[in-house]
């Protein structure tokens, strides 16, 4: 990869992300190896034209063709990998706006237009964070290592791509800002490594640049002895460096002391990465890599059969698998056809915007960094098929979809580790009452998977112990109000990170009202 002078600066890029939109759009994000594409045959170019210019601006033409020729063969595989996905971002932020701000020095030249007028399209600071964090994410819930995301090692079909020293630095720095000092240590290891043999490195980075945060994460999570061994490998890389001379008598103070004192507990290591994490964020992260704990007695209760009991099932019965009991959680297999599916995206597409959560207070909508996704709202008067699929699961449920008993079916796809934190689907707080001027809360939720992932993505139930792997065609039902009226607790669920590929779902709330005579209410 090539190495452009002075890429690490980081005051301008704030780890808020909450504006930036590409990391969450897997289509605009094909829209950006289009443009590139674009720009790099504009690069060729300009480069015919002028002979004189720089070799680091040659190597990067090299480096961009090569990757337009890869996105060419299939380029939603190429945006579904979220390194090709970190990268392209990263090169429209550093690379693309450093050569627009070299071209400026020179006469007028067509390139020189093209990235003008292309800027407003370019994705935003934001946007690379986004990225990075998704990364980040998939590190984290899947217990990955910086080594085997670096090596591109995100499923069983290993990545031809790998992530270079600055990047891996890059990683360790967001990671360093955030408090999660292990992955630093790791992600300072790669760098350093990455600039060494084999691996031909030409950039600006230093070997100091990296040591610096990696004794100082190496002493935030008490390895005094590498953290001193690698402050004297700065100091003799260059002595004149004060910060590490306070550094080094800093920490070799604290080790006499602790070897004095070897009796008293080992200080906490200060990783605020599980520190501040709920409990039950462990066993959404858990079930996320698919380490269920339900028990063997409660999957032998389990069964899984075929549904006549409508005329319309006779010639092809519902196929229904019974995930748990108490809630009941019913797998609906091949429920929707994939021309059915291809014409709810079709018509989701251009619709699709950040996705917002409501706000139980007040009701009103707003961006959350817990879930990360774009969605579109489809009403059963959007088309013929929009309504045959409400009434197709109307007949399926025995619920009432008419238009004033159930919500529009919302479409959402899942960007670069999109994912969606353990939450319920109903709606009323604590106490009771519902948010704003609703007038009923959901009783049921009907979760169309409208494409396969090719790693991640699964839905879990926290206090069920289930996984559900997404599977084109499928959907999963559960009442979300109990015939009491009260909600059920037990339904809480959520949408893992996507690893790789594009995760489309659909959502289709059922709304209590209506539902007196459908499903009457009990005392228990």
């Amino acid at each position: 990869m090539i190495k452009w002078k002075a890429v690490v600066c980081w005051i301008s890029l704030s780890l808020s992300f909450t504006n930036g939109e590409f990391f969450t759009s897997l289509t605009r994000m094909k829209g950006l190896v289009r443009l590139e594409n674009s720009l790099s045959k504009s690069l060729d170019n300009y480069l015919e034209q002028e002979s004189d210019a720089p070799e680091i601006i040659r190597q990067f033409a090299d480096y961009v063709r090569k990757e337009s020729n890869i996105a060419a063969g299939d380029i939603e595989k190429y945006v579904f990998h979220p390194i090709n996905s970190f990268q392209l971002l990263r090169r429209f932020i550093r690379h693309w706006r450093e050569l627009e701000s070299y071209l400026k020095d020179g006469s007028p030249n067509d390139l020189q237009w093209e990235l003008f007028v292309n800027f407003p399209a370019f994705p935003t600071s934001q946007d690379f964070m986004g990225s990075i964090s998704a990364i980040l994410r998939i590190q984290d819930v899947y217990n990955l290592s910086a080594r085997a995301i670096a090596d591109g090692e995100l499923q069983q079909e290993k990545f031809n791509g790998s992530l270079d020293a600055d990047e891996c630095y890059e990683l360790g720095l967001v990671s360093n800002d955030q408090g999660n000092y292990e992955e630093v240590i790791e992600w300072m290891r790669e760098a350093i490594k990455r600039m060494s043999p084999p691996y031909e490195y030409s950039g600006t980075l230093t070997k100091i640049d990296v040591l610096e945060y990696l004794s100082w994460a190496e002493y935030q999570v008490g390895r005094l002895d590498d953290a001193i061994i690698h402050t004297k490998d700065i100091l003799e890389k260059d002595p004149t460096i004060k910060q590490a001379h306070i550094n080094l008598g800093h920490f070799k103070t604290e080790q006499i002391q602790r070897n004095a004192y070897s009796n008293l507990p080992p200080k906490d290591a200060a990783n605020n990465k599980n520190k501040k994490k709920e409990d039950f964020m462990f066993t959404y992260e858990r079930l996320c890599r698919g380490e269920s704990r339900k028990p063997r007695k409660e999957r032998d209760k389990l069964t899984c059969f075929y549904n006549k009991n409508l005329p319309t099932q006779l010639l092809k019965p519902l196929k229904v698998e019974m995930l748990n009991l108490d809630p009941d959680l019913y797998l609906f297999r091949d429920v929707i056809t994939d021309s059915e599916v291809e014409h709810v995206k079709k018509l989701a597409k251009p619709q699709l915007k950040r996705a917002v959560v409501t706000n139980t207070t007040t009701g009103g909508l707003l961006a959350a960094e817990y879930r990360i996704s774009q969605s579109a709202w489809l009403e059963d008067s959007a088309s013929p098929i929009i309504n045959r699929i409400s009434q197709r699961i109307q007949s399926i449920t025995g619920l009432s979809l008419d238009p004033q008993h159930a919500e529009p079916l919302q479409v959402a796809n899942y960007g670069i580790a999109g994912h969606y934190e353990p939450h319920h689907d109903y709606i009323q707080t604590e106490d009771g009452t519902l948010p704003g001027n609703e007038t009923g809360d959901r009783i049921s939720t009907v979760l169309f998977y409208l494409s396969d992932v090719d790693a991640g993505g699964a839905t879990v139930f926290l206090e069920v112990e289930e996984v559900v792997y997404p599977r084109k065609g499928d959907a999963v039902f559960w009442y979300n109000i109990g015939k009491d009226g009260r909600p059920d607790a037990k339904t809480r669920h959520a949408a893992c990170p996507v690893i790789v590929g594009s995760k489309w779902v659909a959502n289709k709330w059922i709304n209590e009202r209506g539902q007196e005579f459908r499903r009457p209410c009990t005392l228990a």
